[in-house]
């Protein structure tokens, strides 16, 4: 956590954040030092690239197309890469793509969504990589979704469960369904659900907005914090949840589904991320990717 409260400098046209918006690291302090130093060196190695490709979508801080302009592009201090913007990574159809996972996913979560109400479902998971929540609050966070009364299903590993309150599993078994591992984005497509409890994972961020679902963050590591940011104050395709207690959950999920403009910003950041014109773009900068290594090959040959 940050000593110090307060505004931090940013790049040009881009939000103004916080030090609670930094990338904040988790374990003990060597560990922190260390991964820092990690990052350092790697920012460092950065000066001598001629090229770095982001997965990312262009100007990612403009929501509608009429405010980009091309001469937004400025070029790169002097010993910087030229930054091209690649991504989402990600099939813009809503067909089902194939799954990366390592874990066995449940399929048969699938089948219990569709016996649930259009937009009326939660969805929770914070990644392949719990850890940060911890055992209290992973027991919080199960008495407040209990205590919702509305149908979720909580991606939570086995590893995680002995958390859980003595008979939860049974005791929440017509309101709700915990799986090991689920098929992400056929849940997210699906109509039942109606939003999204997420540690706020750039991947999984694509993912929601492809299925246009609202979003309800929790960011714990990383990147994930400024994610958040753009989440709730840019985007405005979600709320920041404060805690896991039954009062911040409650108030959150209150706040996301009132919110009747919502609906409309995410069909703008899906046109941002999905659209044709963005698509343009994005093939246009690998484009010119692939010409400025072709142009470097034949340098070298000269």
């Amino acid at each position: 956590c940050p000593r110090h409260e307060g505004t931090v400098s940013s790049l040009p046209s881009q939000p103004l954040l916080s030090t609670e918006d930094l990338p904040w690291l988790i374990g003990t302090q060597a560990s922190r030092k260390a991964r820092l130093k990690f990052w350092i060196r790697i920012l460092d190695r950065l000066t001598s690239l001629r090229w770095l490709l982001l997965n990312s979508f262009p100007q990612e801080f403009i929501i509608h197309d009429d405010e980009y302009q091309d001469d937004d592009y400025v070029a790169p201090p002097h010993n910087n890469p030229i930054i091209f913007p690649v991504g989402p990574l990600t099939e813009p159809s809503l067909t089902t793509p194939k799954n990366p996972s390592f874990w066995k996913e449940e399929t048969s979560c699938l089948e219990w969504l569709d016996h649930q109400k259009p937009n009326s479902v939660i969805y929770i998971s914070f990644g392949s990589w719990v850890s940060p929540i911890g055992d209290a609050k992973i027991k919080t966070l199960a008495l407040s979704l209990q205590s919702l009364n509305r149908p979720f299903i909580w991606v939570l590993a086995k590893s995680w469960r002995h958390s859980l309150p003595n008979g939860y599993s049974d005791t929440v078994s017509k309101q709700g369904k915990l799986v090991l591992w689920a098929p992400q984005f056929q849940v997210l497509q699906h109509k039942a659900v109606g939003l999204y409890l997420t540690h706020c994972g750039w991947n999984s961020t694509m993912e929601a907005i492809q299925c246009r679902k609202r979003l309800l963050c929790y960011p714990m590591a990383g990147d994930q914090f400024v994610n958040c940011k753009y989440i709730v104050k840019v985007w405005k395709i979600g709320v920041k949840v404060k805690g896991l207690g039954q009062k911040d959950v409650e108030e959150a999920v209150k706040k996301v589904m009132k919110d009747e403009e919502m609906e409309e910003r995410l069909r703008k950041i899906y046109h941002r991320t999905m659209g044709e014109e963005t698509s343009s773009r994005v093939a246009g900068n690998l484009k010119a990717f692939v010409l400025g290594l072709d142009q470097l090959q034949q340098n070298s040959l000269q």
